[in-house]
């Protein structure tokens, strides 16, 4: 009897012996799974690092060019047209000719109140009222039976 107690004691110390192994094996795969994910968490942010200084380093080119094109612009203006540069400066608060004279020009709002459209559910309805089929309401309303139906239905509710 005990060796028999012990051939049982051995097999499970056995069974436990290669579920630990099994769990170990497991765990080892998640954490290199997780170094994995963690390094290419990292590259992506290089990438994106490195991406973002490549738009900071163009947009910076592209202001300073607009800036020099835009300073040599106002001197070339400067040097040919020196006259209208500062008739241009003197007038700027002068409306063009084609603006209307503001003064002149009034807003009007309208508040009456216009009579609302009937609601296609309330149409519906009141033909249903008065004895009509669904497939009437609808060629009479020109929309489809399944929409009347819902209609009819949401209405009953």
């Amino acid at each position: 009897m005990i060796a028999l107690l012990l051939v049982i004691s051995f097999v499970l110390h056995a069974v436990s012996l290669f579920i630990i192994i099994l769990l170990y094996l497991q765990l080892s795969k998640v954490k290199e799974t997780e170094k994995r994910q963690q390094q290419m968490a990292e590259e992506m942010e290089q990438t994106f690092s490195a991406y973002l200084l490549e738009w900071k380093e163009e947009n910076e080119r592209f202001l300073k060019k607009l800036s020099d094109m835009a300073s040599n612009r106002s001197q070339e203006e400067v040097k040919n047209h020196p006259s209208v540069v500062q008739a241009t400066s003197a007038n700027e608060e002068e409306l063009p000719d084609y603006f209307p004279n503001v003064d002149d020009v009034k807003d009007i709002v309208d508040i009456r109140q216009q009579a609302a459209p009937p609601l296609l559910a309330d149409e519906a309805w009141k033909l249903y009222e008065q004895g009509k089929t669904i497939e009437e309401i609808a060629k009479m309303l020109k929309k489809g039976k399944t929409e009347i139906e819902l209609l009819l239905k949401f209405r009953q509710k």
